[in-house]
């Protein structure tokens, strides 16, 4: 195990997600899911309690993290699609032949899903309710592969043939749900990464996309602000800093900011007010002392 973190270590930013989980580039959901059950047994910090890490505990935890991540990924087919186009350079010739495969045969397949959709939603009279039914449960089914998006498309056309029946609109509202989620840790992963290599205006790009899919994240929120203020956006820097301030009102370093940033604007009332709040909650904060003490 220490060879294998070693390994790990050496190669690290080189490793795809396919790479960490050991699967080809057109690996199906459930192989996916597999492989990272398998992997994880292993990596787990849990499988190792009680044992002698040594200095290979916090090296063990990296690695189930990216392992986790990887699987976070993959296992959605959005998210899936958005890292296939973002790191294909990554990938070896094998892996980019595979995707292509993958791709031509997605095509297809969605392509005749689509088809008998469009069939199944001329049907008429009872026959309506059993189409439903088809289409309720190919919806499942989809959605234990890790296809989210077709299974959603297939789950509304289920609705519309059967607007009534309670666990399809239960499902779809999941399912929906699960999606905006997942679209907002994609988005959120990609601007952390954007930001590491010190792409700012993509990176808050990519932030307001994940807050766009999820109004609540106050991690994304505070990342598009610092990273507008490193692209040198006061404007938007501001906007995206009060968001993450009310976000959460008791972070420091983003009330700080929003500080500074209304100060260099010459808005020192407001400057004020908001290192007063923060003093409040923080009284011995020691860089709002000093900014309240220019001010």
């Amino acid at each position: 195990m220490q060879r294998e973190l070693e390994q790990l270590e050496e190669k690290s930013d080189r490793l795809t997600h396919y790479d960490l989980l050991s699967v080809s580039a057109d690996a199906d959901g459930r192989t996916i899911r597999r492989a990272y059950l398998e992997k994880s047994k292993r990596f787990h910090p849990d499988a190792w309690y009680r044992k002698d890490v040594g200095p290979y505990g916090p090296i063990l935890t990296k690695w189930f993290k990216r392992l986790s991540h990887a699987y976070e990924v993959l296992g959605d087919e959005e998210s899936r699609a958005e890292y296939d186009r973002e790191h294909r350079a990554l990938l070896s010739l094998n892996d980019r032949g595979a995707l292509e495969r993958r791709q031509l045969s997605r095509a297809e397949e969605e392509r005749r899903a689509r088809e008998r959709r469009e069939r199944m939603l001329r049907t008429k009279g009872f026959a309506r309710i059993g189409a439903a039914r088809k289409l309720y449960q190919e919806g499942l089914e989809l959605a234990e592969n890790g296809e989210r998006t077709q299974a959603i498309f297939a789950l509304k056309a289920a609705r519309e043939l059967d607007p009534n029946r309670k666990e399809i609109i239960g499902k779809l509202m999941e399912l929906e749900q699960d999606q905006a989620r997942a679209r907002a840790n994609s988005a959120l992963a990609s601007a952390q990464e954007r930001e590491e290599k010190r792409r700012f205006s993509e990176a808050v790009t990519a932030y307001v996309a994940a807050l766009q899919n999820d109004p609540s994240s106050f991690v994304a929120a505070a990342g598009a602000a610092r990273c507008a203020m490193e692209a040198k956006d006061p404007r938007a820097a501001v906007t995206w800093a009060a968001r993450a301030v009310e976000l959460n009102p008791d972070d420091a370093p983003s009330r700080l900011l929003l500080a500074r940033l209304f100060a260099e604007a010459g808005m020192k009332a407001r400057a004020r007010t908001e290192l007063t709040s923060l003093l409040q909650r923080t009284p011995d904060h020691k860089e709002a002392k000093a900014l309240l003490r220019t001010l």
